[in-house]
C-alpha cells in the first residue's frame, strides 16, 4: 500500500503572536522536529512518501533541500493556506492523489511525536486497511488523521477553515482509532505558555 503523509506546515500561529513553526525547540524550529522522524521512517518504508504543505518560503526551501538530497519527502508551496486549512488539506491531497491509496496527515506543531508512535499508527492503519483513522488519548482524538482514497472527494470539497476533523465526525462508523497512552505526544503547541 502507497501511503501519502501529509504534513502541515501552513497554519498562521494567531494564538502564538508569531509564527510557531520557525519558534526554536531544542535547537531546531519547531516544524524539523517531528519532519525529522517521519523523513527516518520513509527510509525504512519506501512505501511512504512525505509532502509538506507550507506557505512559508523557509519551510519550502529547507524542505526542497531534503527533496535535493534524495530523501522521500517534497514540498508544496501554498500561500492559499493563509485563508484557512482546507486550502493546506487541499494541496497535499492533490500531491498525492495520483499515487496513494490512503494518506495520512501529520502536523508540524506536534514535535514531541514519537517516531515509535507514528510508525505504529501508521502500521496499524495498513494491517486494519482503514478507511479513517485517528490517534486518541484517553477518549480525546487528535492527529495523525489517517483517510483512504475512497475519501479523498470529501477532502477536497472542504472549504474555510475546516479540516479533515468533519468528515471523521460525519462518518464515526467507519473510524478506526489508535491509543497512544503519553498526552504529551499528542500536545498542540499553540501559545508560548506551552513551551514553559
Amino acid at each position: 500500500m502507497k501511503v501519502g503523509i501529509i504534513y502541515l506546515a501552513a497554519g498562521n500561529s494567531r494564538r502564538f503572536g508569531t509564527n510557531k513553526l520557525l519558534y526554536e525547540l531544542d535547537k531546531r524550529p519547531m516544524y524539523q522536529h517531528l519532519l525529522l522522524r517521519l523523513a527516518k521512517l520513509c527510509r525504512k518504508y519506501p512505501r511512504f512518501e512525505i509532502t509538506v504543505v507550507t506557505q512559508y518560503e523557509e519551510i519550502f526551501s529547507y524542505v526542497s533541500g531534503m527533496e535535493r538530497e534524495g530523501l522521500m519527502v517534497n514540498a508544496v508551496y501554498s500561500p492559499d493556506s493563509r485563508k484557512g486549512v482546507s486550502y493546506s488539506v487541499k494541496a497535499g491531497i492533490r500531491a498525492v492523489e495520483s499515487w496513494s491509496d490512503a494518506c495520512a496527515f501529520f502536523v508540524a506543531d506536534q514535535p514531541y511525536l514519537t517516531g515509535k508512535s507514528a510508525e505504529r499508527f501508521l502500521l496499524e492503519m495498513e494491517r486494519r486497511k482503514a478507511a479513517l483513522g485517528s490517534v486518541c488519548c484517553k477518549g480525546t482524538a487528535g492527529n495523525p488523521t489517517w483517510f483512504a482514497k475512497e475519501y479523498y472527494p470529501k477532502l477536497l470539497a472542504l472549504s474555510g477553515d475546516l479540516g479533515g476533523r468533519k468528515i471523521l465526525k460525519k462518518y464515526p462508523e467507519d473510524v478506526c482509532f489508535f491509543e497512544i497512552e503519553n498526552g504529551k505526544e499528542l500536545a498542540d503547541m499553540d501559545e508560548p505558555e506551552n513551551y514553559r
